[in-house]
């Protein structure tokens, strides 16, 4: 009897076991890279999507649409009988979708990701440009550029930066489902300039967020950043090869890259002199400053209902959306500035940060 028991509970324990090992082998996701040509299409099709259902995908959620993939940026599939389920993260924004086909039906929509996040840091001293340095320690893209991004305002270009000079910086891992799906934000940084360590440290606030020290509240410059994250597209160039025109033409502004929607800040008091549309700029402001100086904000998704010729505003006040009309290949606010009559680099006359920062940024450095 105790026997016949015993075989009982063996059977049990097996029985369940398996059952186990079966639901975790059918819950277990495998992480595949983004290629290079790879888009939401090509990767619903390579997963079994026929044409109606990645329409059907697409339709779902106008986020998808707009949803940006880097060779740095892994998607997840998991696969069991009759369904497959895609996990896909935006590189550059929080966004993520889950996208899901069981049968003859198919959902997509929006998630949040519950990530495990873990820090690594990175070191090494630079031979060459300082963007192919970065690249040779870290094969990102995406984390390449936000450690230019913390030096946009301290240097003109990376050529700048000595033989040999010394950098480090620390980044989030994300996971998700016990896989590494992306690079975080890059929160601290170091590199040498001038024979001397400048070190930076990511400072959140909202959905955004800049890379301060102590030394930029020093900065005597007319203007506060017009956005609430410093993501640096294309910086202000007398000599650019225009990206949709194909043609030599400057440059003359600087393009800080976010998403559709994200808000423009006046970066002092002025007085809107012009607004309106063009084919070029799309949606556009100027603003006159009491320095003498003008400001430009073109590509705008849309322009505050309240903007009007001769109306004052100050410095922090909404004054519209960062978009992507008039020539434009990505969302982005391409802010210009203009002094005495001529264009001029905005790099040296805009403080890396917008003024409803500077209170928290002060109580920081207060409290080191």
């Amino acid at each position: 009897m105790i026997f016949h028991l015993a075989s009982i509970v063996s059977a049990f324990v097996l029985a369940f076991t398996s059952y186990q090992s079966v639901q975790a082998a059918a819950n277990t996701f495998t992480a595949k890279p983004v290629r290079l040509g790879d888009n939401l299409l090509s990767i619903l099709r390579q997963n079994g999507f026929s044409e109606k259902e990645r329409e059907q995908v697409l339709a779902s959620h106008k986020g998808l649409r707009h949803l940006f993939l880097t060779l740095d940026t892994k998607y997840l599939v998991r696969r069991t009988a009759g369904e497959t389920e895609l996990r896909m993260f935006d590189s550059q924004t929080s966004d993520a979708f889950r996208i899901l086909k069981s049968g003859k039906k198919v959902t997509a929509l929006p998630y949040n990701p519950e990530y495990k996040t873990s820090l690594i840091r990175i070191d090494g001293r630079v031979y060459g440009s300082l963007l192919g340095s970065i690249l040779a320690k870290i094969n990102s893209n995406w984390v390449a550029t936000r450690f230019m991004d913390a030096y946009v305002f301290d240097m003109e270009n990376s050529r700048d930066v000595a033989r040999g000079a010394r950098f480090w910086f620390t980044v989030e891992k994300k996971f998700e489902a016990g896989q590494f799906v992306k690079y975080g934000e890059v929160l601290q940084t170091s590199l040498e300039i001038d024979g001397s360590p400048v070190q930076k440290r990511f400072v959140r606030y909202k959905d955004g967020g800049v890379f301060f020290n102590a030394q930029d509240l020093l900065e005597d410059r007319p203007f506060y950043a017009p956005v609430e994250y410093i993501k640096v597209a294309s910086r202000f160039k007398p000599n650019r090869l225009h990206p949709i025109t194909k043609r030599l033409q400057p440059h003359l502004g600087i393009d800080f890259e976010l998403p559709v929607g994200e808000p423009i800040f006046a970066p002092r008091k002025g007085i809107v002199v012009r607004y309106g549309h063009n084919r070029a700029a799309g949606n556009y402001i100027i603003l006159l400053h009491s320095n003498g100086m003008e400001t430009a904000y073109n590509h705008l998704h849309r322009i505050d209902k309240r903007i009007r010729r001769g109306l004052s505003v100050k410095a922090g006040e909404r004054i519209g959306e960062v978009g992507c009309t008039g020539y434009c290949t990505r969302a982005h606010l391409h802010f210009a500035v203009k002094k005495k009559g001529r264009m001029v680099d905005p790099v040296k006359y805009i403080k890396p940060f917008p003024p409803q920062m500077e209170q928290l940024l002060e109580a920081r450095v207060a409290s080191n």
